[in-house]
């Protein structure tokens, strides 16, 4: 029994190292890669005519926002991008709702009733990445 629970958790820890330190997917072109890429946070940003030359987006598997958007430029690199632009966004990825209910009964006879519940969003915090390069 204790090598079976041994065994599992080295298992799901090598599952953590994994997703820890995997790389963000990419969709879009790919030129030789760059030794330099600006970060953008908004579109209008970008003084320079560009085109987009592709699309990441990062929501989890890293440990802080700081790594994610190193990650990004790392990837940006990588694929030949002059400059990317990245924006910060929350996601609400499960609700979770609690409540009560109590029913009393008075002297007369009567019933009252009372209920109180509470919904709770958990979000997520995701970056989304689009790659461009100058004109």
């Amino acid at each position: 029994m204790k090598k079976a629970t041994t065994i599992l958790l080295i298992t799901f820890l090598v599952m953590g190292l994994f997703a820890a330190c995997s790389s963000p997917k990419y969709f879009g072109k790919t030129y030789s890669p760059t030794s330099n890429v600006d970060v953008y946070l908004a579109k209008e940003d970008v003084k320079k005519n560009f085109t987009t030359m592709g699309t990441t987006d990062i929501g989890k598997g890293f440990g802080s926002l700081e790594s994610a958007q190193q990650k990004v430029i790392e990837l940006g690199k990588a694929k030949g991008a002059d400059g990317v632009i990245m924006v910060l966004t929350e996601e609400v990825v499960t609700t979770s709702q609690t409540g009560t209910g109590v029913v009393n009964r008075t002297k007369k006879k009567n019933v009252i009733g009372t209920n109180s519940s509470t919904s709770t969003d958990i979000k997520q915090k995701k970056i989304m990445a689009t790659f461009i390069k100058y004109e």
